[in-house]
């Protein structure tokens, strides 16, 4: 069985587009990563060439993508078939805000943004 810790991969190699707006990963309460979004698109799912991969048979391959656009970030869900919710509402699309927690497969992502750029 893969442990939590080797199921979220953080290699982010842009300079940041959002600020300082982060990820936070957790599963089944246990913190697992921290991302900076550092790029325009984020893919999250369980394949490798996702920025952020999620070892869950629930998640898709490419299940959910964080875009940012003029220094707001959005989720959108990609049509998963277990979908995509952000503080425990189904979504197709979300504009995040701080504090905000998206839901796939068993991990939450927390969004955070400092309290300057609010």
């Amino acid at each position: 069985m893969v442990q939590p810790t080797d199921t979220v991969s953080s290699d982010m190699p842009d300079k940041p587009r959002n600020g300082g707006a982060r990820i936070v990963v957790t599963y089944k309460g246990k913190r697992i990563a921290k991302y900076r979004l550092a790029k325009r698109k984020v893919m999250i799912g369980r394949r490798h060439d996702c920025d952020i991969r999620i070892n869950s048979r629930s998640a898709s391959r490419h299940h959910a993508q964080i875009f940012t656009v003029l220094d707001q970030a959005y989720v959108l869900d990609l049509d998963s078939k277990n979908g995509t919710f952000v503080n425990s509402r189904r979504i197709k699309k979300h504009t995040l805000e701080d504090g905000d927690v998206v839901s796939i497969g068993g991990f939450d992502l927390a969004y955070t943004r400092p309290d300057d750029e609010q």
